[in-house]
């Protein structure tokens, strides 16, 4: 809840972005840009076809209700969604009745869909099977007539071939349309199957090829390309292939990452581990490009106290942008309905308001090692390019007794470049601008002192902007 004692002025003056045509990964490599050069970080969550807000559609009993939802999330910011062509769990949510048969309601359900998508501006990350309920449904899953074992399905020919003829059917029906953000090759792509680490490079080398020649030969142009990885930070060989696989466009992993996240009992440790995610993952990529947690949340605990929900959402999100990730990270529900909430949605718009200070084209990130505060108990995480800086500071509220917020001392040392900057102070949970101040950059440091905040403030963003002279 915003605090009433600080004076705010009016949200009118932020218009959220309307984005125009192809999203491409900008030219510093770290985050995203649309047609007009237009910065872009991915504001979203993970959605499926049968879940609340899609499932009027593809049981046709509302194109109303399934358009009101997408615009709700697009007055929330949020740009994107990321879902699965197929959802699994029920066989009324297969793409495909056998190889090569498509079932004429979920493709009826994807023209009407991505059409509805194109005309709000909503941006979907499209991956083309759910490995999850597939392999729980293995003996009766459609694709049994030409994968025998499991470890076939990303080695054998057969299957390899099928996987193909469902991309040509998907990229020839709706490849055009420039509301596809990219295609996740295969989701979660080590968990199941058994393959080794050079399988699977071998793996997202053919299939990526083979997309981006159809789509050229169909469309003209591409859509951006990744793989999903359900761990959270892969290591050795599989780590290489995920974070720097040459025929990927950004990496993204599956950030569950310990009990915090999978089974929190409180919104601070899950934000403690988001931050060494994140950070784990941008030191293993040697390619520089973006990177995205494209699922995550209390998988093995779900959250039964909503107020503890919103917070932990909110935590998460803003420690995965304000550490390096290339947007807020994506939720997947773990809810009662099973989708995004309407209280994460509000999470996403102060996060996807606060975004539009950036510019994140010419935004070069990288975290900042060495921040220092002159309060314990403050959980603290930022990322720079040397002359810009963000800044994340969180109450630690697991303490008998947290520390205020107001008069903290920020010590950043050697990563900004020498000169007089702006200090931003923004409000978290609306994402609104309420205060500024000015530090300085000498030799290397700088030091600044926040003024008094509401007590009840639990936590802040800043952005630091160096002064032209």
């Amino acid at each position: 809840m915003l605090p009433s004692s600080l004076s705010l002025p009016s949200q009118s003056t932020i218009v959220l972005p309307q984005y125009q045509g192809y999203i491409s990964v900008a030219p510093n490599g770290r985050y995203f840009q649309d047609e007009i050069a237009q910065g872009f970080v991915i504001i979203g969550h993970n959605d499926a076809i049968t879940w609340p807000g899609l499932v009027e559609l593809l049981e046709s009993s509302s194109t109303a209700q399934t358009e009101a939802y997408i615009k709700d999330l697009r007055a929330h910011g949020i740009n994107t969604s990321r879902i699965m062509l197929e959802y699994a769990q029920f066989e009324a949510g297969y793409l495909e009745t056998a190889p090569g048969e498509f079932s004429p309601n979920v493709v009826r359900f994807w023209d009407e869909f991505i059409h509805l998508a194109e005309r709000h501006g909503l941006y979907l990350l499209l991956t083309p099977y759910d490995t999850f309920w597939q392999v729980h449904h293995w003996a009766n899953y459609s694709y049994q007539r030409v994968v025998e074992h499991k470890h076939d399905w990303l080695t054998s020919p057969d299957s390899i071939a099928a996987h193909k003829q469902r991309w040509e059917f998907v990229i020839k029906r709706w490849g055009g349309s420039p509301n596809i953000l990219a295609w996740d090759l295969m989701n979660e792509i080590e968990l199941y199957w058994g393959a080794t680490p050079e399988e699977i490079e071998a793996y997202i080398t053919e299939m990526a090829t083979f997309v981006r020649q159809l789509e050229v030969k169909t469309w003209g142009r591409t859509h951006m390309l990744t793989v999903s990885s359900a761990s959270a930070t892969p290591s050795g060989k599989l780590g290489n292939v995920i974070y720097n696989h040459p025929e990927l466009d950004f990496a993204n992993t599956h950030l569950y990452v310990g009990l915090g996240i999978r089974a929190p009992i409180d919104a601070i440790e899950g934000a403690e581990e988001m931050i060494d995610g994140v950070q784990l993952s941008l030191q293993a990529i040697h390619r520089t490009r973006p990177y995205l947690d494209t699922e995550s949340g209390p998988i093995d605990q779900w959250i039964s106290d909503l107020t503890l929900d919103q917070k932990y959402h909110h935590h998460l999100s803003w420690a995965h942008l304000i550490s390096g990730g290339a947007g807020s990270g994506m939720r997947w529900p773990y809810t009662q309905p099973h989708w995004l909430l309407p209280e994460f949605r509000q999470n996403l718009l102060g996060l996807a308001r606060f975004a539009t200070a950036v510019d994140w084209v010419n935004f070069n990130s990288r975290p900042i090692n060495g921040l220092r505060l002159g309060k314990p108990g403050i959980l603290k995480t930022g990322c720079t390019d040397g002359k810009t800086a963000l800044l994340w500071l969180l109450r630690d509220t697991r303490l008998e007794n947290p520390p205020s917020l107001s008069g903290v001392h920020v010590h950043i040392p050697y990563v900004l470049t020498d000169g007089e900057y702006q200090v931003e102070l923004w409000e978290t949970t609306h994402g609104i601008l309420f205060d500024q101040l000015t530090a300085q950059v000498t030799y290397g440091k700088t030091a600044f002192a926040l003024p008094e905040l509401p007590s009840e403030l639990d936590d802040i963003a800043l952005i630091l902007r160096q002064r032209q002279s």
